[in-house]
């Protein structure tokens, strides 16, 4: 941000609340307060989608609002379906934030707080209002090394995402996930604790369901490097699996475990390639959005661990000071098991490509073209042809 456009926030913010206290400030009190530098920003962004669903029609919602690999139909072998076309416009996606930073006793104490409109409730429709509530994105505090509250998940490596104009981009091939969590990072080191859910599948189930039995927090542990030939990532996660009951009966604890590898490296002048491969035992509700969970009880009640791995790889070309361009392909591979019910995904994967244009600072129009296809358990298939376009504004 310019310095300047920083200045005016920061002033802005004193001002306001300098007026909205309406009250002589006593001196001594003023002594003792901390200098706050507050900032705030975000984007607002218009989307519109074409999307058609060869294999099936899909309700509006999240899969026709970005990429969502386990909304897009299927058919089985053999069998025949109705394709769908939609039309879709939203700028739900439109993002706020407010930072706070300062110094304490020589502690330096930050807060953050980020919404979207995206997964909020919905209070209107398309008929008249289009109204969606806020939906709580990230919001955590730093103290020195150490922050507390909800981010992204620390298994995740979000400067590796290319730069797209669906909301996620390989959702197939990532981790995505943000939750509480308290982390403590010492230079490239981050360990942290992280919220604990377990998504559990009924014996020949399709749908995973939260079981909310944990105990024990996840942990995470990552090491970022800074090389030469470029910054990469890797991470451990170790996790507790449980269901109590909640969904299918049982009484069953495990353990999950996995790791990604991620990185961004540089590529002649401005271009670069990002990558992100990630896998394990346990761990389905880290990868692609929950495309395949945790784990599927069997017979007996207890937790059959699914075993998955998913990656990406994106190249990002820069044509000139307003033209750019990404292409990226994306994968998700889980193993087969009886225990799953028929519909559960097996494999999804995606290829992308987009052109963006910046004709002045902080201005995007964008287009980008997504073919995508869902394998299941047994053997369904489905695909996904997708043209999304947009305007956003970084404010």
């Amino acid at each position: 941000m310019p310095q300047h456009a920083r200045f005016a926030r920061t002033l802005a913010a004193r001002m306001i609340c300098g007026a909205a206290l309406a009250v002589p400030m006593v001196p001594a009190l003023a002594a003792d307060m901390p200098d706050v530098k507050l900032n705030w920003g975000g984007y607002a962004k218009l989307a519109v989608l074409f999307s058609h669903f060869q294999d099936g029609a899909v309700a509006q919602g999240t899969g026709r609002d970005f990429y969502v690999p386990t909304q897009i139909p299927v058919v089985a072998p053999g069998g025949t379906a109705t394709s769908h076309n939609y039309l879709d416009t939203q700028a739900k996606e439109t993002r706020l934030f407010l930072k706070g930073d300062t110094l304490v006793e020589g502690h330096k104490v930050g807060g953050y707080a980020e919404m979207d409109f995206l997964a909020g409730v919905v209070s209107g429709n398309e008929t008249a209002t289009n109204a969606y509530n806020p939906a709580l994105r990230r919001a955590y505090i730093t103290v020195d090394n150490w922050l507390v509250g909800q981010d992204w998940s620390t298994f995740q490596n979000v400067a590796a995402l290319p730069e797209g104009v669906d909301y996620v981009g390989p959702t197939d091939g990532t981790v995505f996930v943000r939750q509480p969590l308290v982390r403590y990072t010492y230079g490239g080191l981050q360990v942290a604790l992280e919220n604990p859910e377990t998504t559990v599948a009924a014996k020949a189930g399709a749908t995973f369901s939260n079981a909310d039995d944990n105990s024990v927090p996840d942990l995470v542990v990552r090491y970022n490097l800074k090389l030469d030939a470029g910054d990469f990532s890797v991470a451990a996660l170790a996790r507790q699996l449980t269901d109590h009951g909640s969904v299918n009966g049982g009484n069953a604890t495990t353990a999950g475990f996995g790791g990604s590898i991620a990185g961004k490296i540089p590529v002649a002048a401005h271009d670069d390639v990002r990558f992100m491969v990630s896998g394990g035992s346990g761990i389905g509700r880290y990868l692609a959005v929950n495309t395949v969970g945790d784990a599927v009880a069997d017979a007996s009640g207890g937790l059959v661990k699914s075993k998955l791995v998913n990656g990406y790889v994106a190249y990002h070309h820069v044509w000139d000071d307003q033209w750019r361009s990404n292409f990226a392909v994306s994968t998700l591979h889980a193993s087969k098991n009886a225990n799953y019910g028929g519909k559960v995904t097996r494999t999804a994967s995606s290829a992308s490509a987009n052109l963006l244009y910046s004709p002045f600072t902080r201005f995007t129009l964008g287009a980008e073209l997504r073919y995508a296809k869902r394998e299941t358990m047994d053997d369904s298939k489905g695909s996904l042809s997708r043209l999304e376009m947009m305007a956003k504004y970084d404010f």
